[in-house]
């Protein structure tokens, strides 16, 4: 199982390790780019940046938005992905949709016993926890305007991802929280890097233990 986990996407200094994960060449990567969590976003720029640094390492992403999904059609059609990446915006909204979608198992199956890769930005590298419950904390928290009570992610990585890190708006907070996984503070142009039971840290990240 191999993860890939951003705040930023693939900023320049990510591009080197980005390729090594992929395994192969760029060029023959099918990458399914899930833009679902910015729906209900009014800022669309991150999705353009995440496009352009997709792109700049010469992947040609396949638009796949969730929200008009059958579970069929999720199943089906991102069976034959090489990468399934999931780009940020509103966590809660997020999986939301992925619950209704089929979205959350599909992807589980994949990556879990398919070989499939799976990549996030922001939102998408929340969603790979235990809980979502992170992307409610502090002042620059998503808003949960779905009522979501249920916070249970895809449990593919036991570890929390506090994305967008800046050590004076977060730092004081990440160390009141009391948790059963090590949360892992990645700032834009970080990236953690999941290959079965081994952690690989790309930038700064802070790890805070807090169990």
């Amino acid at each position: 199982m191999k993860l890939f986990l951003t705040s930023s996407c693939i900023s320049e200094n990510l591009r080197e390790p980005f390729l090594k994960f992929l395994g192969k060449p760029p060029g023959e990567v099918k990458l399914y780019f899930i833009p679902t969590a910015s729906d209900v976003e009014t800022e669309k720029f991150f999705i353009v940046k995440s496009m352009d640094d997709l792109a700049a390492v010469g992947i040609n992403p396949i638009w796949y938005p969730l929200r008009l999904k059958t579970r069929e059609q999720v199943a089906q059609e991102l069976a034959d992905a090489d990468v399934i990446w999931v780009n940020g915006g509103n966590t809660f909204y997020l999986l939301d949709v992925a619950r209704k979608t089929g979205f959350m198992e599909t992807v589980d199956d994949l990556v879990r016993n398919k070989g499939v890769l799976y990549g996030g930005t922001s939102a998408g590298s929340i969603l790979v926890s235990p809980s979502i419950e992170i992307a409610g904390w502090g002042e620059d928290a998503d808003p949960n305007d779905v009522g979501l009570t249920d916070l249970t992610g895809l449990d593919l990585a036991r570890i929390y991802t506090q994305v967008h890190y800046e050590p004076a708006a977060h730092k004081a907070m990440l160390k009141s929280k009391k948790c059963e996984f090590p949360i892992y503070a990645i700032p834009n142009g970080a990236a953690v890097e999941i290959d079965g039971d081994t952690i690989i840290l790309h930038g700064d990240i802070e790890i805070f233990r807090n169990g």
